[in-house]
């Protein structure tokens, strides 16, 4: 006998719900105050809708999908089951407000069980058990210590409120059924005893309806207690009671709404568009020495908004390679299906980037985002961009911004060469040529010339600064220690430390070597010549002013190296 998988779930569900229902509008309900079970009834209603629609429509596209889909995350289900938690929740807290000729232990019991669901609530639309480690143990061990207060209090309680105890109980078991033990089922696919099914029986309908109905009883236990406290409330009371749906609503609206805030207030604007209309609207970049946190602010109409991801580098400026990475899904949380797939909210996407300990220090790197989306047949295609005021790298990666990892501080050196005007110091310079001579070292011209400069700063690089090198020709070999300038000179120019880390990047505290490896002119003529190096900015060429250890301003900015001989 041949079953259809989707006629067996939703049998499954209507055998769940029915006994479920009709227990409670003979038992339970009639129980309730008059506003309570208003209250009740409409969630419940709402609840069997939202069911029978996620189970009837037939979607005309992936975001109506989603919207409907128990399985997914942020949609109208997802909503609806915060709403309920939240409600139930409120309920309790509104309730040991009102229970103020109840013993304290009472009014504790509901304020610990409001706070509980609150954050239930919270978690259910933020995913923050996904920021806690071994999340499952802690919850499993919240919900024994909720069960075990629950007993205690039902102990000490009069008999006529053991039903709305034994009512939050059931709903527990219920929640916990769905989440832990259904969702544990192995899927079968070939059928059951006689039973022949269609396709794979997929549970994850059954496991949000028993999670659903859970949550329902748990606020009919809430509003169990609140009608013995409040069996005729005040109309203020019961407008309170009524809007607590709605304002926990408003709380996900205004949840929606702080991104667009912080994009005005914390983050850098930008406006880099990609393909299919999404939009970098700013960003923040928060860094320390393991790693880096981005907060990436997007507009993009939420159907255009599924399915997309992101991809964060740390690039290697000198190199071109990525040293560090991070991929991530993005996060619908922050946009309000309510207004249609035509509007355009600002999602936040925090991403996490962790830089391994091995990461080379005191180098600069390019954040780099690249958006990219899953396509048919499981290939992800980085988006194009279209329109950038950040640089890019290539027509699908934009530069977030710069940085660079410090090392560890050292000591400073007591008496710098020289002191450059900018907070950069000259600490010492060494060289090596290729055979040793008489004092001044010597060098052939046809060989290379390793000089090593070690500079520190006591503040933080603002501008590009080019250092140059000139080697000035003296006077002929043999000659007197008195030298004459010939007016023969040769020049180098490039950045202190390479084009590993640019004077821009420079941070208060750095300490830090660079080996030029010059090879001299094969025409160079024999004799003394005398080395002089400094600093100017690249963007007007003007020297930087700088003094010797004594604070004596060098001639012409130029400091004095020492002698070089070539034979």
């Amino acid at each position: 006998m041949s079953v259809s998988t989707e006629i067996l779930i939703r049998i499954s569900v209507f055998m769940l719900y029915v006994p479920v229902c009709l227990f409670s509008f003979w038992r339970l309900l009639p129980r309730l105050s008059p506003s309570a079970k208003r209250l009740a009834s409409s969630m419940l209603a709402a609840q069997i809708l939202i069911i029978l629609i996620a189970q009837i429509r037939q979607p005309a596209s992936d975001f109506d999908r989603w919207m409907w889909d128990f399985h997914e995350e942020w949609n109208i289900p997802a909503t609806f089951a915060y709403l309920q938690l939240a409600t139930v929740g409120g309920v309790a807290l509104l309730t040991s407000w009102l229970a103020r000729g109840r013993s304290a232990w009472q009014r504790l019991y509901l304020v610990a069980t409001g706070l509980i669901f609150l954050f239930l609530a919270a978690d259910e639309y933020l995913a923050l058990h996904e920021a806690i480690p071994d999340w499952e143990l802690r919850y499993i061990a919240l919900g024994i210590v909720l069960v075990s207060a629950t007993l205690l209090v039902a102990l000490r309680s009069p008999r006529r409120a053991w039903l709305w105890h034994v009512c939050l109980l059931a709903g527990l078991g219920l929640s916990v059924a769905g989440a832990i033990v259904i969702n544990q089922l192995p899927i079968p696919c070939d059928g059951f005893g006689f039973l022949r099914f269609d396709g794979c029986v997929e549970f994850f309908f059954l496991e949000e309806s028993f999670e659903f109905l859970g949550i329902w009883l748990t606020l009919v236990a809430a509003l169990g207690h609140f009608s013995d406290v409040a069996p005729m409330p005040s109309r203020p009371t019961q407008r309170g009671l009524y809007a607590l749906p709605l304002v926990c609503l408003l709380v996900l609206i205004f949840n929606s709404l702080v991104p667009r805030l912080e994009l005005r207030l914390l983050a850098q604007p930008a406006s880099v568009r990609f393909k299919s209309d999404i939009v970098l609207r700013g960003f923040r970049i928060d860094q320390d020495l393991n790693g880096a946190v981005l907060r990436l602010y997007v507009s993009a109409r939420q159907a255009d908004y599924l399915g997309l991801g992101y991809s964060i580098h740390f690039v290697d400026q000198a190199s071109g390679e990525s040293l560090a990475s991070r991929d991530e899904w993005a996060d619908r949380q922050h946009g309000i299906w309510l207004l249609g797939t035509d509007y355009a909210p600002i999602y936040r996407q925090w991403i996490d980037v962790s830089i391994p300990p091995e990461t080379p220090v005191n180098r600069a790197y390019w954040v780099v985002l690249a958006l990219w989306r899953r396509q048919e047949g499981g290939e992800y295609k980085r988006q194009k961009v279209l329109a950038s005021d950040l640089q890019l790298l290539d027509d699908r990666q934009v530069v977030l911004g710069e940085s660079v990892l410090p090392a560890v501080e050292s000591g400073w050196s007591s008496v710098p060469l020289a002191a450059f005007d900018n907070g950069f110091a000259l600490e010492a310079v060494e060289w090596r040529v290729d055979r040793a001579t008489s004092i001044p070292e010597g060098a052939q011209a046809d060989k290379r010339l390793d000089i090593t400069f070690t500079w520190r700063s006591h503040a933080d690089g603002l501008d590009d600064y080019s250092q140059f090198l000139h080697i000035v020709h003296a006077s002929p070999p043999g000659e007197g220690a008195e030298s004459v300038e010939s007016g023969q000179w040769w020049g180098y120019d490039q950045f202190p430390l390479g084009a590993r880390l640019p004077t821009r990047l420079w941070y208060s505290g750095l300490a830090d070597s660079e080996t030029w490896k010059l090879p001299l002119p094969t025409d160079i003529p024999a004799g003394r010549y005398t080395m002089y190096t400094g600093l100017y900015r690249a963007s007007d060429l003007e020297r930087v002013p700088v003094t010797d250890a004594d604070g004596t301003p060098w001639l012409d900015n130029r400091v004095a190296l020492g002698d070089l001989e070539v034979e």
